[in-house]
């Protein structure tokens, strides 16, 4: 058995991964290609955080994002050396991490904006996600979803609207307003990863969403922070993309393990100067300051559970989808 199928395998107790899963993780294989949404299935959260935060998902997760098997060396390239140096250069330059996500000075005071706005009228709502075409198809489809428990479809948005509440419209919000910057340009690796990342994107919120609860914090906090948290993966690939020589043609295990704690740095450095929500700053700034392992607040726990069930869910279940 192959090293990435072993790898796989692990993850299911020593048992056999799942075709689907073998697929996924296959090299040679396209990227899925199921149905639109990326469906998350609700499951039980773990009781045991610490027990699930024991299998460690950060290599086959980078080698579902990019496509491609990381080669099984603990010793770092000279070029993978100085594309970290790249990275953290970048990290360390305010304009250069800025120019990363062009998008952010649009979008975040919008969203800064919906987030404040709790008590307009239906009728008010309705008028303004009229003017958004994206935003009332995702309404929409938000008030039709299996989430929604819906028995009759709608397409009234004042209906829709009121079927899904507040909290359903300020997600479809978020979802309108991050998604674009997920997206890439090009024939780069950013690009060729944007899709993937926004599925897991979608799901970790879903996920993050039900951790919040659970741990007594708001659940659209919850929410934000998980749809939130592939920003650190788009910066540090579109980083990697504008180094000198861009990506290699095979990234190793050393490196895997030094890209995640930079992705970690970047998701950080981005989400402090937002000021979206104080629980999603504080988080960035312990992030900032101590690493992964630093996030120990109640926000940081629902994450970190949230992006290992999330994780399960693309490597494992079969029901991930290349959203679109």
């Amino acid at each position: 058995m192959s090293g990435w199928k072993q790898r796989v395998g692990a993850l299911f107790g020593g048992r056999a991964a799942p075709p689907e899963a073998v697929r996924m993780m296959s090299p040679a294989a396209p990227p899925p290609s199921l149905p639109a949404e990326a469906a998350f299935v609700a499951s039980e959260p773990a009781t045991d955080d610490a027990a699930s935060a024991a299998v460690d998902l950060r290599q086959p997760f980078f080698e579902w994002v990019i496509g491609a098997v990381a080669a099984p060396s603990d010793t770092l390239q000279d070029s993978e050396r100085r594309l970290l140096a790249h990275l953290d250069a970048v990290l360390g330059s305010d304009d250069s991490r800025s120019a990363l996500l062009p998008r952010a000075p649009a979008v975040i005071p919008q969203l800064l904006n919906s987030l404040r706005d709790e008590g307009q009228s239906t009728a008010a709502l309705a008028e303004r996600v009229m003017r958004d075409p994206h935003l009332v198809a995702e309404v929409i489809r938000m008030a039709n979803s299996a989430h929604a428990r819906a028995d009759e479809p709608v397409a009234d948005i004042a209906q829709a609207i009121g079927r899904i509440g507040t909290s359903g419209l300020r997600r479809a919000i978020a979802r309108v307003v991050l998604k674009p910057m997920f997206s890439g340009t090009a024939d780069t690796l950013s690009a060729r990863c944007a899709q993937r990342l926004w599925q897991h994107s979608d799901v970790t919120a879903a996920a993050c969403q039900q951790e919040a609860a659970r741990r007594g914090l708001d659940p659209f906090e919850g929410y934000l922070t998980g749809l939130m948290h592939n920003v650190g993966w788009t910066a540090a690939l579109r980083a990697i993309d504008r180094s000198e020589g861009g990506a290699p043609g095979q990234f190793s295990r050393a490196f895997v393990t030094a890209f995640d704690r930079r992705r970690e740095t970047f998701f950080a450095m981005l989400v402090i100067p937002w000021q979206l929500t104080g629980g999603l700053t504080a988080l960035g700034i312990a992030l900032r300051d101590g690493g992964p392992a630093g996030a120990h607040s109640p926000l940081g726990e629902a994450l970190r559970a949230a992006d290992q069930r999330a994780c399960l869910e693309m490597l494992g279940s079969g029901k991930a989808a290349i959203t679109h």
